[in-house]
């Protein structure tokens, strides 16, 4: 058994370091990675492919391998790249519960610029550096409470679920999709009107209760980041407050 990385982790922290291999004139990783970025955020992670991004640029699917050893590793590479924390992004200590809300932020901005990391499965992104700086950044955050250092990465782990669930139901509210859904229209009735129908009050009474309640009104935002992060943080600061307690 090994402790080296895989080989496509290896590699990339090594483009990381800039030992990248010299470039062939006109085609450099960056421009590879540029490329295929440019094609999943126009036309999502399944329309990048090596041959599409050699196109794109101008050159043979085989001289792309010169920088890259095949698709999974420019995937790899696209989502660190992508998924960093914006130049000049911190966490300073003071107020962990603010620290965290832009910590949470910060990452739902990226997805919300580019959809398809949701789509780059987790033990892909494990030891990324893009990963390790989001921890990083989020562990300082953290650093001032009572907390141990396995209940701070759990979490960082359970707003980073969050993050994700919250880009899968954002996506799904894409261009309109969401109002339609919630509202009845003249032909077959939306999510709110079927529950009007089918909730009766023997059989479903508090689902009837939340429909009338306006749970699932055209305007209320669904997903509402605000609610869920505030729910969230409260169950953090909750968690905290129980470990200074446990402190004294």
């Amino acid at each position: 058994m090994t402790d080296r990385p895989p080989a496509a982790l290896d590699r990339l922290w090594g483009a990381v370091a800039g030992t990248e291999r010299p470039a062939r004139v006109g085609l450099s990783l960056e421009r590879i990675i540029e490329s295929g970025v440019e094609l999943a955020d126009q036309d999502g992670l399944g329309a990048v492919s090596m041959k599409r991004v050699a196109e794109r640029l101008g050159f043979t699917t085989m001289a792309l391998y010169r920088h890259v050893a095949g698709k999974d590793e420019l995937l790899l590479m696209m989502q660190d790249t992508c998924w960093r924390p914006p130049e000049g992004f911190d966490i300073a200590p003071g107020d962990w519960r603010d620290e965290l809300e832009s910590w949470t932020r910060g990452q739902i901005a990226i997805l919300e610029r580019h959809p398809w990391l949701e789509q780059v499965r987790h033990i892909e992104r494990a030891g990324t550096p893009s990963q390790l700086m989001w921890m990083e950044l989020g562990l300082r955050a953290l650093s001032g409470t009572p907390l141990t250092e396995g209940d701070k990465v759990e979490v960082l782990l359970l707003l980073s679920g969050y993050t994700f669930s919250y880009a899968r139901l954002s996506a799904t509210a894409a261009d309109g999709e969401q109002r339609g859904y919630f509202e009845s229209g003249d032909g077959a009735p939306a999510f709110a009107g079927l529950l009007r129908q089918v909730a009766g009050p023997e059989r479903f009474p508090a689902l009837l209760g939340a429909v009338t309640g306006g749970a699932f009104a055209p305007e209320r935002p669904f997903p509402d980041p605000a609610f869920d992060l505030r729910v969230l943080l409260d169950g953090v600061e909750a968690l905290i407050a129980r470990a200074a307690g446990a402190d004294e």
